[in-house]
């Protein structure tokens, strides 16, 4: 390796350890990946509301399996709860699941985003308010940034509205006048930018209680350490029949069905990251550099040559040299029976009366001109001697029955 390669090596890994230093000496950046997972202990999974609900005295579970298999073995009488960024169901499980509540279930859904399903089912819509922006930030005074609110309504209670900080999407229900829902609790947009829109109602459904709360949020590790905004949950959570199972579902979460590969868990992490880089830049490097100079040269090897026309010549001499033209004239006439078996499609003996009708019809040679040739080549084969004359009748012969067959067409010339 010349000096100058080694230099450029060296100081390649000089950047390289120095960019590993700093990402190690530097706070990694919190994750904010929407999950809502009772083991996550990110900022938005759930890790402390459930830690924290199991030490609630009561009758609680947690569900495994989907919601559409739970209901054939739910007890009639129970709150069914579903956090998660997103709620989608068929129409077969909404069916089934509507079906429960009717018959005395609760079913509570906290979701950012509602499929049309259940929604449609209950006649609501959902809508995305204009306060659909994190904060109305003001970069010259930011002590006076407005954040969107949110408040709960009678019977629960707080006391003042929960101003949230990191808002995703003003996420509203709207629903028909003729339609008999309680609302239990509104978003605020910032002060002056517009009315506030239900985000937390009920809706009754024969002897049980569908509940749609648009703001997980309100279930994250973040809210939940917040000493105010934990009473919001608090309140949120107190409309669940206490007196009744509680199954909270671990099925629907943002990151269940995502793939786990080998790569993807080296991509997570930021030091296995940095490595996984720097070899990819190591290999480059050496492809570049190494790799070339020590490749061989690859032999070139020509095609091989067609002698097809040499190895005829010499054959040829060899039969013209030995003047025996006996075996000559017995190969000549082998070599028209192949000819006529591979180009008529023939099979059997040439001596065969049926062989011979078959040539005549396949090469569309008249009979006249064909049984000559037959009785000539039959005459010198049972010949013990033959001479170079024989051999040029015979040859002669050939090619005027080559020169005349047309495979069984019955040619005639145009008028």
């Amino acid at each position: 390796m010349s000096k100058s390669l080694r230099f450029l090596f060296f100081l390649l890994s000089l950047s390289i350890l120095g960019m590993l230093l700093l990402l190690h000496s530097s706070p990694p950046p919190l994750d904010w990946t929407l999950s809502y997972s009772q083991t996550d202990s990110r900022p938005v999974g759930a890790q402390v509301f459930y830690e924290l609900l199991r030490k609630v005295p009561g009758d609680k579970s947690d569900n495994l399996e989907p919601p559409i298999d739970w209901i054939k073995q739910a007890p009639d009488q129970a709150t069914f709860v579903i956090i998660n960024h997103g709620y989608t169901s068929d129409p077969q499980e909404t069916h089934q699941l509507l079906a429960w509540v009717r018959n005395g279930g609760h079913l509570f859904v906290s979701a950012t985003y509602f499929s049309g399903g259940i929604l449609d089912s209950l006649g609501i819509g959902a809508d995305l308010g204009d306060f659909n922006f994190p904060m109305e930030f003001n970069s010259l005074d930011p002590d006076s940034t407005e954040f969107s609110s949110l408040m709960l309504l009678p019977p629960l209670e707080l006391e003042e509205p929960v101003t949230y900080d990191r808002f995703l999407q003003g996420i509203y229900f709207t629903w028909k006048d003729s339609l008999s829902i309680r609302v239990l609790g509104q978003i605020h947009p910032p002060s002056n930018k517009g009315e506030a829109k239900p985000n937390f109602i009920q809706v009754p459904l024969e002897n049980g209680w569908v509940t749609l709360h648009a703001f997980p949020e309100a279930f994250s590790n973040y809210f939940m350490l917040h000493p105010e905004w934990k009473l919001y949950t608090e309140q949120v959570s107190g409309i669940w029949n206490w007196d009744q199972p509680i199954i909270l579902d671990q099925y629907i979460k943002e990151e269940r069905g995502s793939l786990l590969t080998p790569l993807s868990l080296i991509l997570q992490n930021q030091y296995l990251k940095s490595a996984y880089y720097a070899a990819w830049v190591w290999v480059i490097f050496w492809v570049l550099f190494e790799g070339k100079r020590r490749q061989k040269a690859i032999k070139l090897i020509p095609p091989v040559k067609n002698q097809s026309l040499e190895f005829a010549k010499t054959i040829a001499s060899i039969y013209f040299k030995r003047k025996d033209m006996t075996e000559l004239g017995q190969l000549q006439i082998k070599l028209f029976w192949d000819y006529c078996r591979s180009a008529f499609f023939l099979s059997g003996d040439p001596n065969d009366p049926y062989f011979i009708q078959n040539l005549i019809e396949k090469s569309g040679v008249d009979q006249s001109a064909t049984l000559p040739l037959i009785e000539q080549l039959r005459k010198a084969e049972k010949q013990a001697q033959l001479h170079s004359s024989d051999i040029e009748i015979i040859q002669r012969s050939i090619e005027k029955f080559k020169s005349l067959d047309h495979h069984g067409r019955n040619l005639q010339s145009a008028p």
